[in-house]
């Protein structure tokens, strides 16, 4: 008998065979059809026997910025990540119930009496047969979001255009694209196309933020500015 994991990644690489562009692998779905970035659909599964919780986030790799970020850093980052339960006001393909998250059950009528019939667990709990439905509209949604909000005529484009722009589904779910490690990436994005002022502005109390910045990360970057600006002279690129 299979396990949830492969029955439901056997359902994601059916669903990402329907959207051009796209494939299932390691638990996301990706699009490398551009040379410069992948758009990549995390699902954030976490299996646990016959269960996985689904919070979907959008993400945007950017393979320069993963090398400068590797390059300065020591670690990958995504030019642009946003959770899709932040932007759950704006989705419309996906059922309204499992905006905000859902889980996925081998089998949910056993798990809904072993919850005792509990009908908010229920309530956003899906049963595998009925997988592929959902994941289709999560990804309807995630397109859409990308197609809306990401200027991918060019990576020029695209990079300058960041931070991506939204409204979250809540006050208290804060807009958090200039916060904490996406902060710190977005300098380096700013870096790419030779703005080489955002980070110490970024770093200086003038510009306010919710989050206490991550001042380590952001000093590692200010400290090779030098280098990076004379290599940008010379070659018109910091990497």
């Amino acid at each position: 008998m299979k396990t949830l994991k492969e029955e439901l990644y056997s359902v994601c690489n059916d669903v990402a065979a329907v959207f051009p562009g796209w494939r299932f692998e390691s638990g996301k779905f990706k699009n490398k059809s551009l040379k410069h970035t992948d758009l990549i659909v995390h699902l954030g599964f976490g299996f646990e026997k016959d269960t996985t919780p689904v919070c979907p986030s959008i993400n945007i790799s950017n393979k320069r910025l993963s090398k400068l970020s590797k390059q300065i850093l020591g670690a990958d980052g995504y030019a642009s990540s946003v959770s899709m339960q932040v932007i759950a006001r704006t989705l419309s393909h996906t059922p309204e119930k499992l905006r905000t998250g859902f889980w996925i059950e081998k089998n949910k009528d056993s798990s809904y009496l072993r919850d005792g019939g509990d009908q908010s667990v229920e309530s956003v709990t899906v049963d595998i047969l009925n997988a592929s439905t959902v994941l289709m509209a999560v990804m309807k949604d995630a397109i859409s979001f990308i197609e809306g909000h990401y200027d991918l005529s060019s990576e020029a484009n695209m990079l300058s255009g960041l931070p991506v722009k939204y409204t979250t589904r809540h006050v208290n779910s804060p807009y958090d694209q200039q916060e904490k490690m996406k902060g710190v990436m977005l300098c380096l994005v700013h870096l790419l196309y030779g703005d080489f002022d955002f980070v110490e502005n970024y770093r200086s109390e003038a510009f306010g933020t919710i989050f206490p910045k991550r001042t380590v990360e952001l000093d590692k970057i200010i400290a090779v500015l030098p280098v990076l600006k004379k290599h940008f002279s010379e070659t018109g690129s910091v990497i």
